[in-house]
């Protein structure tokens, strides 16, 4: 069970090593596992409405899987990571609102995973620190964390289902949010998985190529603090959906490309228990581009 929820960090060497390396048996399937991911995506749109008011936003986010490990037991793991968000958003006809041209989020996750030999379960816990910001002005109000706890249970090798919850940031504000899911593999080409926001439909093309389509959300929480000195609260939400084509490039390791549209995108702003504006912005599209690491 532990390949569930197992990401790696790739190396320099792993995204270089020549193709003729040894054929190796990989335990934790490409179909359906949660990967490592390291790479770069950007999202974006542009809206208008009757009022005259028009924004147009972008979204660059550069991941990191997991860059330190460290097995406590035999039953225990311990993983670190770090993950950076760049968000710039022109308000366009709104001069009376704050400028959010450099929106930046850090996060380090620390991370635990329980799973005891011979059983079905496995438990998992997340903690993570985040600094949001525009560096224009840094206080206390810019630090918050984030938080993971769920365990999955394995029925057969071909369905699991897994549940928790969350305290996110990702969806414009912080909240805390329950989630379930599952795994299902009916046979060795196709998958359906549902981790969280995040479904995927997966397909073996070949044993090089798989072909997804899915969802996932985006999104950040920001405190700004406005030439006036008042300090606002700036939250920003997006679903993406798409195809991805991911392309074996050695023994764990794939070159993972999505493309497609985001939806649900709204932009906020609170000034402590005051909405001071909500809105909704028109879709745009998403492109990712990245690798998936399942084995070191």
């Amino acid at each position: 069970m532990l390949r569930h929820f197992l990401p790696l960090l790739p190396t320099l060497s792993i995204a270089t090593a020549v193709a003729e390396e040894p054929v190796r048996e990989t335990t934790r399937s490409p179909l359906s596992e949660i990967p490592g991911r390291f790479g770069l995506l950007a999202s974006g749109g542009a809206s208008s409405d009757d009022t005259g008011s028009d924004y147009s936003w972008e979204q660059l986010t550069l991941q990191g899987g997991f860059i330190f490990n460290k097995k406590v037991s035999e039953d225990l793991t311990l993983f670190t990571g770090l993950e950076y968000r760049l968000t710039r958003i022109d308000q366009g006809s709104q001069p009376m609102r704050e400028e959010l041209d450099d929106l930046h989020s850090i996060s380090l996750p620390v991370t635990a995973i329980y799973n005891p030999e011979n059983s079905p379960w496995t438990i998992f816990a997340q903690l993570s620190g985040e600094l949001s910001t525009d560096f224009k002005s840094v206080t206390s109000e810019d630090f918050d964390w984030t938080a993971k706890l769920g365990a999955s249970y394995e029925f057969s090798d071909k369905f699991s289902v897994n549940f928790g919850l969350s305290r996110s940031r990702n969806f414009g504000e912080a909240m805390f949010i329950p989630a379930a899911g599952f795994s299902w593999v009916p046979n060795d080409k196709w998958a359906l998985t549902l981790f969280g926001p995040r479904l995927t439909l997966s397909h073996y093309l070949n044993d090089d190529l798989i072909i997804r389509a899915g969802g996932f959300a985006t999104g950040g929480l920001w405190n700004v603090e406005e030439e006036s000195g008042r300090s606002v609260d700036y939250g920003f939400s997006s679903y993406n959906a798409g195809i991805g084509l991911d392309y074996k490039l050695r023994h764990g390791v794939w070159l993972s490309i999505w493309g497609g549209t985001n939806f649900f995108n709204e932009l906020r702003a609170e000034d402590g228990n005051d909405t001071l504006f909500e809105d909704e912005l028109d879709g745009g599209f998403f492109g990712y581009i990245g690798l998936n690491v399942y084995e070191w």
